[in-house]
């Protein structure tokens, strides 16, 4: 297609990083603008709400700039897929598999790509007990304690260790834990941070060393971007301050590391069966590194990452957001009718 694009850009939704989606949002839709097309800005009170809306209707295509909850899960990818619209980047299936942290590390094992270990838990807010534990089954599941799980995980896991919401993101609810008189409390804090009554926890092995990110853009690799936050590590707010991160593109790392974990994200990136974008986050500590997740639709601020790595090869934000709705397009149909 060529000439002025109708699109919505849905933003909002109901999940912990609503606010994050509705500064992506504006980002998209204002480049977008910018680049001479027809926007409409669809924010969303929750994901539900993309049924039947008004300003969906005559769109040629839907960049969703929702992140976690139904939003980043596939749920609201089925419904536009329902609804016959063409929308940027992954469809369901991957889109399921990225957001849910332990599957994707499962992939991720399977194929040889290194990640840290983990242990994977679910917890009943108001039983304090848990719903279910990897790894665990019969009385040893309806045994474990807050006490048993923080001794599990200095056996199989070691201090420091992170814990973090399982279909979590940008940083909100995660908490690194130093030694096992601190676990009770951190778990607890991250728990607190998960909707509803059942929290899905993931429980890491920390990594120690330097922050990198890979972002896949049309299934080419974008250069490798290193983060160095100045103060603590890359947290909510080291994410979304600008000037509390130092971000260095492409990152200072020697052949042929580089390429390996370039091609690591790439493979992922195929084998989740990713489309449009994707961001891949590693931690490297000298030479080893560990994948940590893979992000399907990763923020588009003025402080996001993948935005940094596109500029650094003359890729324009504005010709970014274009891009990734002329490839839908493109691509033709729904996503389950993609190839």
């Amino acid at each position: 297609m060529t000439g002025r694009m109708r699109v919505a850009v849905l933003m909002g939704g109901d999940s912990s990083e609503r606010e994050i989606s509705l500064r992506s949002g504006r980002a998209v839709a204002e480049g977008l603008r910018r680049a001479g097309h027809d926007v409409r800005d669809v924010v969303l009170a929750r994901v539900a709400d993309v049924i039947g809306h008004p300003d969906l209707v005559g769109v040629d295509v839907v960049f969703p700039a929702l992140h976690g909850g139904d939003g980043e899960d596939g749920h609201v990818q089925s419904l536009l897929d329902v609804m016959g619209l063409p929308y940027a980047m992954s469809g369901p299936a991957a889109s399921a598999v990225a957001m849910d942290k332990a599957l994707a590390k499962r992939v991720m094992r399977s194929a040889g790509i290194p990640t840290a270990e983990w242990l994977q838990v679910t917890w009943d807010k108001a039983a304090h007990r848990p719903g279910a534990v990897a790894g665990a089954a019969g009385a040893d599941r309806d045994a474990l304690t807050l006490e048993r799980l923080g001794a599990r995980t200095a056996d199989e896991i070691g201090f420091p260790a992170v814990i973090k919401l399982n279909t979590g993101g940008s940083s909100v609810g995660v908490a690194i834990v130093q030694s096992p008189a601190d676990f009770g409390q951190a778990f607890a804090a991250v728990l607190d941070q998960a909707h509803g009554s059942i929290g899905d926890i993931l429980i890491e092995r920390f990594i120690p060393g330097r922050e990198l990110t890979s972002a896949i853009f049309l299934g080419r690799r974008l250069p490798l971007l290193e983060i160095r936050p100045r103060e603590g590590f890359y947290d909510f707010g080291n994410k979304y301050t600008a000037g509390a991160s130092e971000y260095l593109v492409p990152a200072p790392v020697t052949s042929p590391l580089y390429e390996q974990i370039a091609a690591d994200a790439l493979r992922l990136y195929e084998l989740i069966g990713c489309k449009g974008l994707a961001r891949i986050d590693f931690r490297l500590n000298e030479a080893e590194y560990a994948c940590l997740e893979i992000n399907t639709i990763p923020g588009m601020t003025e402080t996001s990452l993948v935005p940094k790595a596109a500029a650094a090869v003359g890729i324009g934000f504005d010709d970014l957001v274009v891009d990734l709705c002329l490839d839908a397009l493109r691509a033709g149909g729904t996503a389950a009718e993609r190839p």
